[in-house]
């Protein structure tokens, strides 16, 4: 009976942030950037089944990185806090590389059609990322191009 509620759960919270998929962006005739469906589109569920398990990786990386570049806690770095920022980044890289892998299982499921995995799960790499938690990460510089890749 657990089984079947946490189910019921699972698959409702999967519904509420279904969206309907998009192509991928270029630029058409008219030079103007517009969104055009391709074949490589059904491999978003794949990818972030892939990338699952490396988030947990990248986000302890760049945690790392992030916790000991950084020169604003400087003594307490060496003490507690660059550890306990580099442990707590990876821990929230495990949550959310178990949420990529199974929004990746639905939209493998569903052929990319929701686009139900997040963005960022979709572009395989191994790059160090610093995990969402850490409050200024998301102070990035504004992207350089367009949806299309043109430069801005």
């Amino acid at each position: 009976m657990r089984f079947a509620r946490s189910s019921i759960i699972v698959l409702a919270a999967l519904i509420a942030r279904a969206t309907v998929g998009y192509g991928a962006w270029t630029v058409d005739a008219s030079g103007a950037c517009v969104e055009h469906w391709q074949a490589s589109d059904m491999l978003r569920g794949p990818t972030a089944i892939a990338n699952g398990p490396l988030r947990p990786l990248r986000t302890l990386a760049g945690g790392a990185e992030y916790a000991w570049n950084t020169t604003e806690w400087w003594p307490w770095k060496i003490v507690g806090l660059g550890p306990a920022v580099t442990l707590a980044s990876g821990a929230a890289g495990v949550v959310e590389g178990v949420w990529w892998i199974g929004t990746g299982l639905a939209d493998t499921l569903t052929g990319g059609y929701f686009a139900i995995a997040p963005e960022p799960a979709t572009e395989l790499s191994l790059r160090p990322q610093v995990s969402t938690i850490i409050a200024d990460a998301g102070a990035a510089s504004p992207p350089k191009t367009d949806r299309c890749g043109r430069p801005l």
